[in-house]
C-alpha cells in the first residue's frame, strides 16, 4: 500500500511540475520567456504542452455562453491561454493539489481520503485566481501608462506626425517595454499596416482591454477622425481628462482607507491593546480581591 501511494505521489508531482512549467511559459506563445537558461528554451519550443493541455482539458472545456465569459477573462488577461488548456490546468491543478496533501500527510504519518477532495477542489480552484490576479494587474498598469501615452501621442501628432506615425514612436520607447498597453498598441499598429481600418482595430483594442478609460479614448479617437477634429487638442484634452479621473480615483480609495480600517482595528488591535493594558489590572485585583475579606 505504501508503494502505491509512493507511485502516486511521483505521478502528482510530475504534473506538478509541468503545470508549473506551464504557467511560467504559455503555451500558446511561440518562444518562451528570454530570461530563462538556453536549454530550458530549446527543450521547451519541441514540448507539445498546448496539444497536451488541450487534451486534457477537451473534455472539461464548456461551450457555449459560460466558455465565451473565460474566453473573455482570459483576453483581459492576455495570457494567450484558449478555453482547452485552461481547462487543462486546472485539471493539472487538482492533482498538484491532491500531491500537496500526500506529502504533508506523509510527513505527519496519517492520510485520510476523504481529505483529497477539499485538496483536488482547491487546485482546481487556483488557476481561477491566478486568472483573476492577473487580470487585475494588467488593468491597473493600463490605466497607470495610459495618460503618458496620450500626452506623447499628441506631442508627436504636434510634431507633424500622423497617427500610425506617432504610434510607431511611443512603440519605440524603452521605458514602455513590455507593457500590457505598448502589447495592445502594437496589436492595433500592425493590424492596420496590414490593412485594417484604423477605427476597427482600436475597437478590437478595447474590446480586448475592456475599460472605461480605454474604451473613452478609442471613442474619443473614433469620433475625431470621423469629424475632423484636429488630433492634437483632442489627445491633449483627453490625457488631462485621464489624469483628473485618476486622481478622483485616488480620492475615493482614500476616503474608503479609515472605513477599511476600522475592522482590523475593533477586532484585532482593540483586543490586544485591552490585554496589554487590562491584564496587569485584572491579575493584581485577583491577588489583592477586596471582596475575599
Amino acid at each position: 500500500m505504501q508503494e502505491l501511494w509512493l507511485f502516486a505521489l511521483y505521478v502528482t508531482a510530475f504534473l506538478g511540475v509541468g503545470l508549473a512549467m506551464t504557467a511560467v511559459l504559455p503555451p500558446s506563445s511561440p518562444a518562451p520567456a528570454p530570461h530563462l537558461p538556453r536549454t530550458v528554451r530549446r527543450w521547451w519550443r519541441r514540448f507539445p504542452s498546448s496539444a497536451i493541455l488541450s487534451a486534457i482539458g477537451k473534455g472539461l472545456s464548456r461551450r457555449g455562453p459560460r466558455g465565451d465569459a473565460l474566453r473573455a477573462r482570459l483576453s483581459y488577461a492576455g495570457s494567450g491561454w484558449t478555453v482547452e488548456e485552461f481547462a487543462g490546468m486546472k485539471i493539472l491543478g487538482a492533482l498538484g493539489g491532491c500531491s500537496v496533501y500526500v506529502v504533508i500527510a506523509q510527513e505527519l504519518g496519517r492520510i485520510h481520503p476523504l481529505l483529497f477532495l477539499p485538496a483536488g477542489l482547491l487546485g482546481f480552484i487556483a488557476p481561477e485566481g491566478w486568472l483573476q490576479v492577473r487580470i487585475n494587474r494588467r488593468k491597473r498598469a493600463i490605466v497607470r501608462l495610459l495618460p503618458d501615452v496620450i500626452d506623447l501621442l499628441s506631442l508627436c501628432v504636434g510634431a507633424g506626425l500622423d497617427f500610425l506615425g506617432a504610434l510607431n514612436k511611443v512603440l519605440g520607447v524603452k521605458a514602455f517595454e513590455r507593457q500590457p498597453l505598448i502589447e495592445e498598441l502594437a496589436v492595433v499598429s500592425q493590424e492596420v499596416k496590414f490593412g485594417k481600418r484604423r477605427g476597427e482595430s482600436l475597437k478590437a483594442m478595447a474590446k480586448r482591454v475592456a475599460l472605461p478609460e480605454v474604451s473613452s479614448f478609442v471613442r474619443t479617437l473614433v469620433q475625431a477622425d470621423r469629424m475632423g477634429t484636429p488630433m492634437t487638442e483632442v489627445l491633449a484634452i483627453h490625457a488631462e481628462d485621464v489624469r483628473l479621473q485618476r486622481w478622483t480615483r485616488a480620492e475615493r480609495a482614500a476616503m474608503k482607507a479609515p472605513i477599511k480600517i476600522l475592522i482590523p482595528l475593533i477586532f484585532f488591535i482593540m483586543p490586544c491593546v485591552a490585554i496589554i493594558v487590562g491584564a496587569p489590572i485584572f491579575i493584581q485585583f485577583m491577588q489583592q480581591n477586596p471582596f475575599a475579606r
